[in-house]
């Protein structure tokens, strides 16, 4: 067999890094890590009652007279990104954060959070909006799941009737109308068409529509044979299986991904000589070899084999979106949203629109087969080049793009056709009149740039501290994202790799992994401010948008982790009570970690996965070579090495570093070990980052990273009022993330049914169970410290949730750019 990634001895010598002792012992096929039931705390529920009646701000700064858009003075802010390569800027299928600066300048959504007028907070402002939302769920009873006595789930937005493009043309009713109808275009899939389909603001009907007409293939329960004994179509993945994408039959047609176990027809393998007798297969060559019963790898049928199902469907006049005039369009949502006062502006903070003429223009049209072909009725996919480079691109933001050039620069100018130049709306704001943002990779670089006034901001490094930390010109910013180590546990992967690493499926070694950690003395070394991490969610996360409240700080939320790392509280406990306990949480404890290694050595070579003598390399990606990641690198092979002392591992284990630019993709595809991974965002909305960003598809196609990790086998059991709910860990937390699931929503309702303390204690627990099997270590939350020019002032120097500093809205200027370039050229910056 050649290609079947599990059958590990073929894999490695096809990968040509097999010692000696591979011929003589080969690692059991497969691991069972048995049964998971995680049992979390008791619940105590109390109901939602409802719009608390709250309202959120609208008074905003008012800025400094005669330092805005007004000023007849030039101001240039000069900025940096280590990269300008390859950016996505499509408001459909952005990605990074890189991809959205451009967006962050070009475009405005509905509504914006500014700096309220005592600058102490935020506003809502309202922008391509009128006027804030009204709710009219009730001209809606009988249509789009509107029941009678139902409210928050219709809402009107009056659009704002100046708004334009930048070359001047009008932005109405018809321009939404199109952009949200190409953003959930059946035959483009879009990357951000998500954002209206699931989550707490789900439009009704959005993901029937996107996935109209779509087979989708859903991974086996059990075995091949036993679906095809239940009756069922059996498909296998061929381009994940067998590495069949792009290969083609004899007579030139390309190979699906997915094939029935009963097609007969084969394909080339041009990775295999043709006198083979493996050179051409197909969907039922392999079921019959591997997977059919008593076949070597019947069991990996839940992995390579998929049933098809057609995707209930929708016409583009039930989903809820409608255009009531010219200048006013409805949005109906699935389900009632909550504290509307807040969330409907939150959520409507960004923007989908594109300019139809030139989106139009960008289109590529595709066969089946992956033939161009020439209209979208023919086509079966849709590719686009919006938004990729200068010609592609139109705004209707405060800026516009003037200049782009990879891996060198990038140019917005003020944009004279923006109606917040004229409305009176905006007088003490947007005083900046160009961005200028270059690509320099070397931080070195970047700061020496900034020192000489080339660039009016730098971030700082961790051995930058020593001669900035009291710098006036400072400025720290918390940043809702958490640092974390996350591990392959995709055992037939693993063993493809050659090199012993599938020793990271024994949850005692990863969990040894956790307790070797000292996050303290990382996060100071090797970041600039950022502080020790301990779990998914940092204390950036607002559960109550109107008191301020952080889920972090709930006694759940401190539960969760003390008992993650082992403290105890009350009495009998550590600590007499949880807040002792959690202030004293270091997460360090290599004498337990130890023991763990010990724990993992005699389970890895009892199951068969490990011979207990060889060589052990564990590979772990990094972004790039820079002296910070040898850094990191090294004190954590260190740390693993020193958990290794006196286990069967030790002197067995090293770690090697891969340069990796792209490594998150390597992960998805199982190819890594290990990686540091990053998520965060959506600081108002905690209760949707568990389904948004960790139990989202464990095989690679979504955003989790720790993948092999499957949370629908992972059961969770909560008692919640006296009863035990017990169900898939990924089942909760998508009904946490507003997701209808029948077995829970029959047991307790809908998520969002709960006040916030029972929110927070329901999610608590789904954060402890994930974070139980160490699948991913979180090592630091993260902070960032920069200076800022003396060129320039912002409207506060404290961090304000949501809007930051002011950013450009509140950006003014000491110096035009002539006087800059005067005062530079004869003083030295003092920072």
């Amino acid at each position: 067999m050649k290609k079947f990634a599990s059958l590990a001895l073929a894999s490695v010598m096809m990968l040509g890094s097999v010692s000696a002792f591979a011929e003589e012992w080969t690692p059991a096929a497969e691991y069972d890590t048995g049964e998971r039931t995680y049992v979390g705390a008791p619940v105590t529920t109390a109901a939602n009652a409802g719009d608390s009646g709250s309202e959120v701000s609208t008074a905003v700064f008012p800025g400094t007279e005669g330092k805005d858009y007004t000023d007849e003075g030039y101001y240039t802010y000069n900025d940096v990104m280590t990269r300008i390569t390859g950016l996505d800027w499509n408001p459909h299928t952005w990605e990074t954060n890189e991809d959205s600066y451009i967006l962050n300048y070009i475009t405005m959504g509905f509504y914006d959070f500014a700096v309220n007028e005592n600058a102490d907070g935020y506003s809502v402002v309202c922008e391509m909006a009128a006027e804030l939302p009204q709710d009219v769920t009730s001209e809606y009873v009988g249509s789009y799941g509107v029941e009678e006595g139902e409210t928050a789930k219709a809402w009107r937005i009056a659009l704002n009737p100046d708004a334009t493009w930048e070359n001047g043309e009008p932005i109405n009713a018809d321009t939404y109308i199109y952009s949200y109808k190409e953003l959930l275009n059946p035959k483009m899939i879009n990357r951000r068409a998500d954002s209206l389909y699931s989550g707490d603001f789900e439009v009704v009907n959005a993901k029937n529509y996107v996935y109209a007409g779509q087979t989708m293939y859903n991974p086996l329960p059990g075995t091949v044979d036993e679906a095809i004994e239940a009756g069922e179509e059996v498909y296998l993945d061929l381009w994940n299986l067998w590495g069949m994408e792009g290969m083609t039959d004899a007579d030139g047609n390309p190979c699906p991904q997915y094939v029935s176990v009963n097609d007969e027809t084969q394909y080339r393998d041009e990775g295999v000589a043709e006198d083979d007798a493996e050179a051409w297969i197909s969907g039922k060559y392999i079921y019959e070899t591997y997977f059919a019963a008593g076949m070597d790898y019947e069991a990996y049928g839940s992995t390579y084999g998929f049933t098809a199902q057609e995707a209930e469907g929708a016409s583009w006049d039930e989903v809820g979106f409608k255009k009531v005039d010219d200048y006013t369009i409805d949005i109906i949502l699935k389900d009632p949203i909550a504290e509307p006062a807040f969330y409907m502006p939150y959520n409507l903070s960004s923007n989908y629109l594109v300019y139809e003429p030139l989106y139009e223009q960008c289109k590529s049209f595709y066969d089946a087969d992956g033939n161009a072909v020439e209209t979208e009725e023919e086509a079966d996919s849709i590719t686009t080049t919006y938004c990729t480079d200068l010609d592609t691109t139109i705004g209707y933001g405060p800026y516009k793009l003037t200049y782009y050039e990879l891996d060198k620069q990038i140019t917005m100018e003020r944009n004279d056709e923006w109606y917040g130049y004229k409305d009176g709306k905006h007088l003490g704001q947007y005083q900046t009149d160009r961005i200028v943002c270059q690509a320099i990779e070397e931080h070195a670089t970047q700061l020496m740039s900034f020192l000489a006034g080339e660039i009016d901001g730098v971030s700082l490094q961790a051995d930058d501290m020593e001669a900035y930390a009291s710098s006036d010109y400072i400025l720290y910013e918390p940043q809702s994202y958490t640092t974390k180590i996350s591990f392959n546990t995709m055992y037939d992967k693993l063993l493809e790799h050659g090199t012993n690493s599938q020793i990271l499926v024994i949850d005692e070694f990863r969990q040894a992994f956790k307790f070797a950690m000292n996050r303290e003395e990382f996060a100071t070394a090797y970041t600039s401010a950022g502080t020790a991490g301990f779990g998914i969610l940092n204390n950036m996360y607002v559960y109550d948008p109107f008191t301020g409240a952080l889920y972090r700080d709930s006694e759940e939320a401190k539960a969760a982790l003390c008992n993650i790392y082992g403290l105890s509280w009350g009495e009998g406990g550590d600590y007499a009570t949880l807040d002792e306990a959690y202030e004293a949480m270091t997460g360090y404890d290599m004498a337990k970690a130890q023991e763990l290694m010990k724990t993992a050595y005699d389970k890895a070579v009892e199951s068969g996965i490990y011979d207990g003598e060889s060589d052990i390399t564990i590979d772990f990606r990094v972004y790039s070579n820079d002296t910070i990641y040898v850094q990191m690198f090294t004190y954590i092979e260190n740390q693993l090495k020193e958990a290794c002392a006196g286990s069967g591992f030790e002197g067995k284990i090293s770690m090697t570093m891969t340069v990796d630019a792209d490594y998150y993709t390597t992960m998805y595809s199982g190819g890594a070990d290990v990686i540091f991974t990053t998520w965060g965002g959506a600081s108002m909305s905690p209760f949707t980052i568990l389904s948004n960003c960790y139990t989202d598809d464990w095989t690679g196609n979504g955003n989790q990273m720790e993948v092999g990790f499957n949370t629908e086998e992972i059961m969770l059991t909560i008692n919640v009022d006296g009863t035990d709910i017990t169900d898939s860990l990924y089942n909760w937390t998508q009904w946490a993330g507003a997701e209808h699931i029948e077995s829970l929503t029959e047991a307790l309702g809908n998520f969002a049914d709960y006040d916030y303390a029972t929110r927070c204690a329901l999610y608590a627990n789904m954060e402890e169970c994930y974070l139980s099997y160490a699948t991913t270590t979180p090592i630091y939350y993260r902070n960032v410290a920069s200076l800022y020019s003396q060129k320039t002032n912002n409207a506060t120097n404290e961090y304000l949730q949501l809007v930051g500093f002011g950013g450009t809205r509140y950006l003014t200027y000491n110096y035009t750019d002539d006087e800059w370039a005067e005062y530079i050229a004869n003083n030295e910056l003092q920072y």
